[in-house]
């Protein structure tokens, strides 16, 4: 597996009573999220789950043939690229 850049899970939200703060247990404040309502805390637990489905997504590719051209290896490979290129 790559070696990501991330800052590592597992990641928090806390409400605020401005926002939203998400990052990791020592640090909530990598991310604000605006919008005390569903959409935005809906959106800071998408957020706080990202490393943990980033390091799922790679375990499932370690597994896929890559000799097997799939749409399920494209989509699991494109999702891994967004999230580790720069």
């Amino acid at each position: 597996m790559k070696e990501t850049k991330h800052t590592p899970g597992p990641w928090v939200v806390e409400e605020r009573s401005l926002n939203i703060s998400v990052g990791p247990i020592r640090d909530p404040g990598v991310c604000r999220v605006y919008g005390l309502n569903d959409l935005g805390r809906a959106n800071a637990r998408l957020i706080a789950a990202a490393p943990e489905m980033l390091k799922a997504l790679q375990l499932v590719s370690s597994h896929i043939d890559p000799d097997q051209a799939s749409p399920f290896a494209a989509i699991v490979g494109a999702a891994i690229a967004k999230a580790t290129q720069p």
